[in-house]
């Protein structure tokens, strides 16, 4: 497949990464830039990509409808979605041409440019088929109206059979190549395959991981919910605790203003008993002196 050039034209070097991308993939391809395309070198039947974000894809028809040897080769254009709708009268002017809207995602774009090779691999073939068709028919009738076998015709006999015998060598290395593709197109798949699965295994590990991560939050979560409950409760006892002893010392701030009051009550009455007591002394000292 490495025969077919597929020209990538770009307005600078934002796809270069795409590009090697598909390097790496197999893929025969360059990049040029799209201004000038008129003279860029080519390959004949090469496949012409554009990923041009300056210029709209119906003013980029308008530029190929005038580029004499773009008509016959198999064109891509990347557009943006919207752009493409609605119709342009270059459009009509311009064959073997599709577009194909962004954003495109490598594995998915490089299986269409396989695709599309295969399809001109397999379109230079029949055109090789149809193009010799004719002269290998032409050769048969005259060698089955050959009527004197002098060494004339026994010189244009054997020419003519190794015409033939090149034909089928050429027709059997056509059919070696487009085998070859579809072989090499086969592996790519195989490739992006098992790429897939292990994308998939590993985002089943990262799903395991997240999912064990959630369970430890939730059990991390469940904890401190518990501990909170613990602490609430904690907070509740602690706050009985002070209520009593504020009732406590309450209680005893007012057994002790009481006690005050009786212990100033009682000092007024023993204050009263002492006055009766010196009273009755002096009456008893005066009746002794009257003895």
């Amino acid at each position: 497949m490495n025969d077919i050039e597929i020209i990538y034209f770009t307005e600078g070097h934002e796809n270069d990464q795409l590009i090697e991308k598909l390097k790496r993939g197999g893929l025969n391809i360059s990049s040029a830039d799209f201004r000038t395309s008129a003279d860029v070198k080519y390959s004949p039947g090469c496949i012409v990509v554009f990923d041009v974000k300056s210029v709209g894809p119906f003013k980029l028809l308008e530029n190929i409808s005038s580029i004499k040897w773009m008509e016959d080769n198999i064109k891509l254009i990347l557009a943006d979605p919207g752009s493409i709708t609605g119709e342009s009268q270059h459009a009509a002017s311009v064959s073997n041409f599709d577009f194909i809207e962004r954003p495109v995602e490598t594995r998915s774009f490089a299986l269409l440019l396989e695709k599309t090779l295969l399809v001109e691999k397999y379109r230079r073939m029949m055109d090789l088929i149809s193009k010799e068709s004719s002269s290998r028919i032409e050769v048969f009738e005259h060698l089955l109206n050959i009527k004197n076998f002098d060494e004339s015709d026994v010189e244009a006999e054997k020419s003519m059979f190794v015409k033939i015998l090149d034909f089928e060598k050429r027709l059997m290395q056509e059919q070696l190549n487009l085998n070859e593709s579809i072989r090499n197109i086969a592996l790519f798949r195989k490739h992006e395959f098992l790429a897939m699965k292990d994308r998939i295994k590993a985002e089943e590990m990262l799903g395991d991981l997240r999912r064990k991560e959630l369970m430890d939050a939730n059990n991390i979560i469940s904890a401190q919910e518990g501990l909170i409950d613990f602490s609430s409760r904690q907070l509740h006892e602690a706050k009985k605790i002070i209520d009593a002893r504020e009732h406590v010392e309450e209680l005893s701030r007012a057994e002790a203003m009481e006690l005050h009051e009786e212990i100033k009550r009682l000092e007024k009455i023993n204050a009263g008993l002492e006055d009766k007591v010196l009273k009755l002394t002096k009456e008893n000292d005066d009746l002794k002196k009257k003895r």
